[in-house]
């Protein structure tokens, strides 16, 4: 009996896992729909239009004060840099062993600095605080072994000891940038000052991508496909899990 529940409870975890990855497939289809719905405005045209106005933009990016990212010290309106460590899972206490690969964060620091946007029109402002960023990475770099003893990084002014121990695999250090001078895509609301920035809750989607509408709409289009496939496949491990589970379930009512 204790093997049909099993069954039963994994078909049902199986199912909401494809529920769960269902849901985040109509985010995206959504997004990709909402931008290539949305008309493209002139930068200078924007202050023109009603607060809330749902509009997009494409230009360059111009950044007055710009931020100098932590890792690779690179001019930007936007950077978030992250370690992660990388370990083995403990054995458990029943002295079976753990289930593997295992990752933290140990730091994350993420800055914004206001800009425009610049096309053949103006410029517009944007202040990308809440967005959804679609930034650039400069780094992506895995560090193996434990660390030595006083071995650290700094980050987002915290300073992180690497040293580890014998389970660490090691470090990943990843960072993602806004460039300055370079073209960005910016989708939001009007506000009352005539910028761009997050609309009014459930009005829509704050989107600025460092990369050109159509490609940031063909790679939503392939995570939602494969978003898909994922949740169709544990849909029917799902339910092959259950099926077993109930007919367990009938064979034990019926010869009780």
């Amino acid at each position: 009996m204790v093997g049909t529940v099993v069954f039963l409870l994994v078909g049902v975890v199986l199912c909401v896992a494809g529920g769960v990855l269902l849901y985040f497939r109509r985010r995206m289809l959504g997004k990709a729909e909402l931008m290539r719905r949305t008309r493209t405005s002139g930068a200078a045209g924007v202050s023109a239009l009603s607060p809330g106005t749902l509009v997009e933009v494409k230009g360059t990016l111009r950044c007055e004060r710009p931020l100098q990212s932590e890792m690779a010290k690179e001019r930007c309106a936007y950077y978030s840099s992250k370690v992660v460590r990388e370990y083995l899972e403990r054995d458990r206490g029943d002295g079976a062993p753990g289930s593997g690969r295992r990752s933290e964060v140990l730091a994350r620091s993420e800055r914004f600095a206001p800009f425009v946007v610049e096309d053949d029109t103006g410029g517009v402002p944007v202040s990308a605080e809440g967005a959804e960023v679609d930034a650039k990475k400069v780094v992506d770099r895995f560090e193996r072994g434990a660390g030595a003893a006083g071995l650290s990084v700094t980050i987002g002014g915290a300073t992180i000891d690497l040293g580890g121990g014998e389970r660490t695999l090691g470090y990943r250090h990843t960072e993602e940038i806004l460039p300055v001078d370079a073209p960005v895509y910016v989708l939001g609301a009007v506000r009352r000052d005539g910028g761009i920035g997050p609309p009014e809750e459930g009005a829509g989607r704050f989107v600025v991508s460092w990369r050109s509408e159509e490609a940031l709409g063909e790679s939503l289009g392939r995570g939602a496909r494969l978003l898909g496939l994922i949740a169709l496949g544990l849909f029917l491990a799902g339910a092959a899990f259950l099926a077993v589970g109930a007919a367990a379930a009938l064979g034990y009512l019926q010869f009780r």
